[in-house]
Parts: C-alpha cells; structure tokens; sequence
C-alpha cells in the first residue's frame, strides 16, 4: 500500500478525504431539508468565521502593514473605538482579545452544525448557545453600541438566518421525532 514518494498521484488522496468527510458527518444521509439547512448555515458560519479571522490577522499584522502601505490599522482602530466611548488602545485590545476567542466560539458552533448534519438533538443548543454566548460577550467586551454600528447589515443578516434556520430546523426535527414515537406507539 504504501508508495514511493514520486509514485503518489492527486487521486491517491480521495479515499482518505472520504473516511475523513464520514468520520466528520457520518455514515447516514440525512432527509434533504437537513442537507439543505446545513448547506445554509454552513455558509453562513463560513462567511462570519472567515471574516473573524482575517479581522483578526488585519490586527496581528498591523505593523507590517504599516510598514509596507504606510497605513495605520491601529490608529483606525482607536480613533474608532473613541466613538464608541472607549479610551485610546483599551478598544483596540478588547477587540483582538474578541476576535482571537471568538474563533473558538465558531469552532464550538460547527460543531453543533455536524451535530446538525447527523440529526442529533443536542445541536440546537450548541449552535444557539454558541451564538448567545458570542453576542453576550460581545456586548460585555465591545459594548451594545458595536453591534449597532460597526457589525454590518450583511452580517447581522448572516446571524439571523443561523438563528432563524436552527429554530425551524429543530422546531420541525422535534415534531418528526414525536410523529415517529406516536406511529411506533400504534403499532405496539
């Protein structure tokens, strides 16, 4: 099985990304409105988690951009937080600590999106409570002010339909289940 090196082709690749994808979501297929949520809410934590990490990295590398375009992130960064009532580098240092921890808020809330993919109940609450936890903490750190002006209307649209499309989805997955546990019922 194993190859010499020169021998390894792309295609040698697939089954292991194969036993990875079934290992990640399972060996079942779940009903095409689960595919279709997860499809949805995968691209939406796709979106808002990439965004976390390149806000995140624009804030690492703010020397190295300055030196190269001339362009001062932080300076940006704190005249901005100045209008939202925080006092010089205190804002520039609450976001980063956000947006470093919020990374580990959105590896917890794809989690519960697999958990999602394999149908399993307790998805609802790590996604919600992923998201809960985001916001709160997002309104301790940053304040409620942030999230009015400075989170944009692509991005507060992206939330509402993780919230909204896991609402639906476990609201509809819980009557599947209670349709499946009156049917076995009968038959006893």
């Amino acid at each position: 099985m194993n190859k010499p090196l020169a021998e390894i082709k792309p295609e040698d690749a697939i089954p292991l990304l194969v036993r990875i994808r079934l290992f990640i979501l399972g060996k079942r297929k779940p009903d095409g409105f689960t595919r279709l949520v997860f499809t949805i809410s995968l691209f939406s934590w796709l979106i808002l988690s990439i965004w976390n990490a390149v806000s995140y990295f624009v804030l690492l590398t703010s020397d190295v951009i300055k030196q190269n375009k001339g362009f001062s992130v932080e300076d940006v960064i704190i005249k901005n937080g100045q209008n939202l009532g925080f006092n010089g580098e205190e804002f520039l240092e609450s976001i980063s600590a956000f947006y470093f921890n919020s990374f580990f808020v959105w590896l917890i809330i794809l989690f519960g999106l697999v958990l999602m993919y394999r149908k399993k109940t307790i998805y609802t609450f790590i996604v919600l409570g992923g998201l809960a936890f985001h916001f709160i903490y997002m309104f301790i750190v940053l304040g409620f002010q942030y999230f009015i002006e400075d989170v944009s209307l692509f991005d507060k649209i992206l939330y509402a339909i993780l919230v909204v499309i896991t609402l639906i989805h476990s609201l509809l997955m819980k009557n599947e289940e209670l349709i499946t546990e009156k049917e076995l019922r009968m038959k006893n």
